[in-house]
């Protein structure tokens, strides 16, 4: 008499996650990549080069140490290096001095 039960729909509560990628204040892209090892949080931008370490405390994570880099980068306390491809310059040279073989000699 009492009729088919009905199936208690479960509330699923979604964690929001911590983003992997962040704007850079300098060209405006989203390529900010955040890597915290020892106490130290490297920071580099993928497109325009921008790099510079900055140390923070053990209980930082990436979006605290992005926090952190933009707030000392906008009052013009952060000493910021240019990322320059010293290995792949090299690799250049090496690959340039390969492929001067002459035609017809086999290496």
């Amino acid at each position: 008499m009492g009729g088919k039960r009905r199936k208690r729909t479960k509330i699923i509560r979604v964690k929001p996650k911590l983003p992997k990628t962040f704007e850079c204040p300098r060209c405006g892209k989203v390529s900010i990549s955040v890597k915290i090892k020892d106490n130290i949080a490297t920071i580099t931008c993928g497109s325009c080069g921008l790099y510079t370490e900055i140390e923070v405390p053990s209980v930082f994570d990436e979006a605290n140490a992005y926090s952190k880099f933009i707030d000392m980068y906008l009052e013009g306390r952060l000493q910021i290096k240019e990322r320059t491809n010293e290995n792949t310059e090299e690799e250049n040279e090496i690959e340039g001095e390969s492929e001067e073989i002459p035609h017809g000699q086999v290496k």
